[in-house]
């Protein structure tokens, strides 16, 4: 009777095992299909697409469409910032020219008269001397501060296109496209810079 019992005591204790193991397999219960989709080869996707962030995750079809909209006014703002920082450049010039002429202006005609006039050979090296701008510390300040954000958006845009999804890289190309037909038309007659990162 006690042999029977000690049988009975063991197979509870197989029983205990067995509810160990349903515990573990309830543990498992995460899915793959929440994760961050990291694609290294061009695609379509339009769900579990992280953009930069794993908090800019699309997982629907309307997600999709606003972050498209959000990236293409970002490319936007690229080239506005871009030709904000040339309209300051030129700002500063036009600044410069306004002072040389009010500084020549002061010269009566008799001094001019006598002003030796430089040789052929001068002439290049005196006007690129005249062309120089000697800028604050507000005003390179400035400058920089364009062009610091001008980095940030141009590698944050380069980090979108990195993640390969048509939609995506076709938005930043877009807005590219759609920012440099408002705000690059003072560039034809103008040394802009070439497309880069920043």
């Amino acid at each position: 009777m006690d042999h029977g019992g000690g049988h009975g005591d063991h197979g509870g204790g197989g029983g205990g095992d067995g509810g160990g193991h349903g515990d573990h397999g309830g543990d498992s219960g995460s899915s793959p299909g929440d994760m961050c989709s990291m694609n290294m080869l061009f695609n379509w996707d339009t769900k579990n697409v992280c953009v930069v962030f794993e908090s800019w995750k699309i997982d629907t079809p309307q997600g999709m469409v606003i972050s498209l909209l959000v990236i293409i006014a970002l490319a936007v703002s690229y080239e506005l910032l871009r030709a904000r920082a040339r309209q300051y450049d030129d700002h500063l010039k036009e600044g410069e020219r306004k002072r040389d002429d009010s500084a020549s202006s002061i010269l009566d005609d008799d001094t001019l008269n006598h002003v030796s006039h430089p040789r052929e050979d001068e002439v290049g090296l005196l006007s690129s001397r005249s062309r120089s701008i000697r800028l604050t510390n507000q005003q390179q300040l400035i400058r920089s501060l364009l062009y610091m954000t001008q980095v940030f958006v141009g590698f944050f845009l380069m980090l979108i296109f990195m993640t390969y999804n048509g939609f995506l890289m076709i938005a930043t190309t877009l807005g590219a496209g759609i920012g440099y037909f408002y705000f690059a038309r003072d560039t034809v007659a103008s040394a802009s810079k070439p497309l880069s990162c920043h």
